[in-house]
């Protein structure tokens, strides 16, 4: 039968396998079934190192059924494929499966050096196009500062620190243990356990110590101090405050210039061991009680294997979290947010044998699980300590099933803290803790007689990785401390994977920032959309009230001015009056009135032209005349009108944008002219019935009897008299003034059709600033400045986003699986 194949696919970047199973080496491939005994190592987080050995087994025994054998193909970083093929040669040499096993590699992914590369070239693009967004930049503290935030986070992440949080219960020994991997005597075991502090130990050339203290606001600060064998702490930063903490804790350790030349390590741990004692302390315990609960300790590891490695190695040590004689609420607190604030830490459980299990370490272990996302790895590094004290029956004991498969096989190491240090300080020691000395001469004669141990025997690795002494280059008696055993884990861990969690959080810092930017871009351009809505609505409501206010401006136009100005004539008529009998003499004699069928038509168009000329024309076209009085008049109403629309427009200027301003004055000076009127006459209109019929009747008849001047004198004064009443008006039948035709024509008619004239300038001057009030960029909405702002904004992070977008693509795909030629 043709070999069968397994494909395992490891994605060390979410520390999570696949399988697929095939008939052979070609496929077709499927999914395990439901049951089988590899689906216990997928859908939760792992690490392939830890678990490879069973992972093999299994394969060898269920799937290695035929004489050709079976052919894993992985898909891996290519260490792991190296640690793949050890294995498989290891479970083949056992010759349990059917045929032999082999391997082939078939896809790889980025090394994790690689993709931080890439990442840190991503995140110098996304720093440089979102810099105003970062602390201290100009749309930091005015907008959301959550894009800063989380583009800063990636600071952290991705440093060369690499965070080792040890923890435990009370009295485990999580301070020796730490003082044993820095190969020095710094951290006090015996503390005050209300008091102690979380400290911060950071592999450093040099000694320092910082520490939280309130200023004059009550706010803690942070305070640096160098560590001077001649001058004990020396204030950094000219820090004039700093001075006055570093003189009062050399006074509190005892440090005088009569006594300098300690140790910066005997130094530094005497302010720990004060700072420890807090409000307890017989002396200053005010002072001490007002300092934070975290300490930083910058230190060389000098005496440790860590002083190996690359990375900077920050230790923290925490109070523990039992005991029951004090109040453990603020501990529990400050460990929940020393966690929570981890992004790659590499966890260290410390218990010793008899508390391996039990509610307190179980309390710690839910803890962990609930900030698995911030560590490095999805296993935790379990440390049984103080076994100095355990016979090998203890040793021997197998440990509780929780213990040993939390997180999918876990990595459980005895040490012996206090017996590595005191070899790495060799034979007359000078322990500034005395118990060390106690502790390590007692250790020191159990390993000298027949009850000797080695503790890396009794280490449990999922993947049966063993690392022995001449690997480690340590000497037979530090070894069977454990302590480079747990020391070399620490390193393997650094080295294998928090630089794959760098990566993945790395990466998720630059997406997410980049979502959180996508979000604000969205939940900005909804805030403009609504603004702009809430604008218009404004702008609607603006709009109208100023038309309203528009339409109730009208042009005044004086209702007596045909009235005012006739009177300014009215010796004009009276005089034409008194004249009018001897005129219509004259007409009368100019004309044959012999022929009556037509001589009153004639004569009655004779008057008319007189009075045309002599009255009306005289009155209407003088130089002075009442023509121009109207003229003069309407173009004060002209101006009257325009005077109130430009006062109109001043008063509600703030409503209208610097557009509409500018629209608006070049209406109001294109309007503001006088409108040009067109010619009016006044013209007299036809007089005929001047007199009734009878009175021609009687001038027919005295002209026939011969009575001609009687005739002559009759008519013409029946004429002049009628025409007088004519052009003076009379009253009705119901004694209401008609106004006369020398009023109606002169003055009435005229200043009618001048003022239809004066009203339709005036309307179109109204609709011509209506029609502006209906540009969009006229009127302002009170709201136009912060929707300038909020457009701003988004055209700002549109941009900035569209060009990194390249940034996105890359960095979506780079932690992808790569295909191998």
């Amino acid at each position: 039968m043709a070999k069968k194949a397994v494909r395992i696919k490891y994605d060390p970047f979410a520390c999570n396998v696949l399988f697929q199973i095939a008939q052979s080496v070609d496929g077709p491939w499927q999914e395990p079934s439901e049951g089988a005994a590899l689906l216990k190592f997928t859908n939760r987080p792992i690490l392939l190192s830890n678990c490879i050995f069973g992972i093999v087994t299994i394969i060898n025994e269920k799937y290695n059924s035929v004489t050709d054998g079976l052919e894993i193909q992985f898909s891996g970083p290519s260490d792991d494929f190296a640690l793949l093929e050890q294995v498989i040669k290891k479970v083949d040499d056992q010759q349990n499966g059917v045929g032999p096993l082999s391997c082939r590699l078939i896809g790889t992914y980025h090394t994790a050096d690689d993709a931080l590369e890439i990442i840190r070239h991503d995140y110098a693009a996304i720093e440089h196009e979102f810099m105003p967004y970062l602390p201290g930049g100009d749309y930091y503290e005015h907008t959301s500062n959550l894009i800063g935030n989380q583009i800063v986070k990636f600071e952290d992440t991705i440093s060369d620190a690499v965070p080792v949080c040890v923890v435990g219960n009370y009295s485990v020994g999580k301070s020796a243990l730490i003082n044993s991997l820095i190969g020095e005597e710094i951290l006090p075991s015996q503390v005050n356990p209300s008091t102690a502090k979380n400290v911060k130990v950071v592999r450093s050339d040099t000694y320092s110590v910082a520490v939280y203290y309130p200023d004059g606001d009550g706010d803690l600060t942070l305070h640096r101090f160098g560590v001077d064998p001649a001058s004990g702490l020396v204030a950094r930063d000219s820090d004039e405050y700093g001075s006055e903490i570093a003189a009062k804790l050399n006074e509190l350790i005892g440090f005088t210039h009569c006594n300098a030349g300690k140790r910066e390590i005997e130094i530094a741990r005497a302010v720990l061991d004060r700072l420890n004692q807090g409000r307890d302390a017989e002396l200053s315990g005010e002072f001490l009680g007002k300092f934070g609960s975290n300490v930083i300790l910058e230190m060389p590891f000098a005496n440790s294997l860590l002083e190996k490695t690359d990375s900077r190695i920050v230790f923290f040590d925490t109070p523990g979290s039992d005991n029951a004689e004090i109040n453990q609420r603020e501990h529990k607190e400050a460990l929940e947010l020393l966690l929570g604030d981890q992004t790659n830490a590499l966890p260290i459980l410390v218990t010793s044998r008899d508390r391996a299990s039990g509610d307190g370490t179980e309390a710690i272990m839910r803890m962990l699980d609930e900030h698995a996302n911030n560590f490095s790895s999805p296993s935790c590094l379990i440390v049984i300590s103080k076994c100095d004290r355990l016979a090998k029956a203890q040793l021997r004991e197998p440990v509780s099933t929780l213990t040993k498969n939390w997180h999918g096989k876990s990595i459980v190491l005895f040490v012996t803290p206090v017996g590595a240090l005191g070899v790495r300080k060799g034979e007359d020691a000078d322990w500034l803790d005395e118990s060390y000395g106690e502790f390590y001469e007692d250790w020191k004669r159990k390993q000298s007689g027949a009850h000797k141990v080695s503790l890396p025997e009794y280490n449990i690795y999922p993947c049966d990785r063993h690392v022995s002494m001449d690997e480690l280059g340590v000497s037979r008696e530090l070894y069977d401390t454990g302590i480079p055993s747990l020391e070399y884990e620490i390193q393997y861990y650094v080295e294998h994977y928090s630089k794959y969690k760098k990566c993945e959080r790395g990466r998720k810092d630059l997406l997410d920032a980049l979502g959180v930017a996508e979000n604000e871009l969205a939940k900005q351009e909804r805030r403009c959309a609504e603004k702009k809505q809430e604008a218009e609505r404004r702008k609607l409501e603006t709009r109208n009230a100023l038309l309203k206010e528009l339409d109730g401006i009208n042009i005044s136009i004086d209702p007596d001015l045909a009235s005012n100005i006739a009177a300014y004539f009215e010796d004009d008529l009276n005089s034409y009056c008194l004249e009018l009998k001897d005129s219509l003499y004259g007409i009368y004699d100019s004309n044959n009135h012999e022929h009556s069928s037509n001589f009153d038509d004639v004569m009655n168009e004779c008057i008319r032209h007189h009075c045309q000329i002599n009255l009306i024309d005289k009155v209407y076209l003088e130089t002075n005349g009442a023509k121009v009085k109207i003229l003069a008049s309407m173009a004060g109403f002209a101006e009257g009108y325009a005077r109130t629309l430009q006062t109109y427009v001043e008063k509600n200027r703030s409503h209208f944008s610097e557009v509409g301003r500018e629209q608006l004055r070049e209406c109001l000076e294109r309007n503001s002219a006088l409108p040009e009127f067109t010619e009016v006459k006044s013209v007299l209109e036809g007089i005929q019935a001047l007199f009734e019929k009878f009175a021609l009747v009687g001038h027919a008849w005295r002209m026939i009897t011969k009575k001609e001047d009687e005739a002559r004198e009759k008519l013409v004064c029946a004429k002049a008299k009628a025409f007088e009443q004519r052009l003076r008006g009379y009253d009705d039948v119901f004694g209401k003034k008609k106004p006369g035709v020398f009023f109606t024509t002169v003055f009435a008619k005229p200043v009618d059709q001048y003022a239809q004239q004066l009203r339709t300038w005036a309307d179109g001057y109204k609709q011509y600033i209506k029609d502006q009030l209906d540009t969009d960029s006229v009127i302002l909405s009170n709201m136009e400045d912060e929707i300038a702002s909020l457009d701003m904004k988004v055209n700002d992070l549109k941009t900035r986003l569209s060009k990194v977008e390249d940034v996105r693509i890359e960095l979506t795909s780079l932690l992808d699986e790569v295909a191998v030629d």
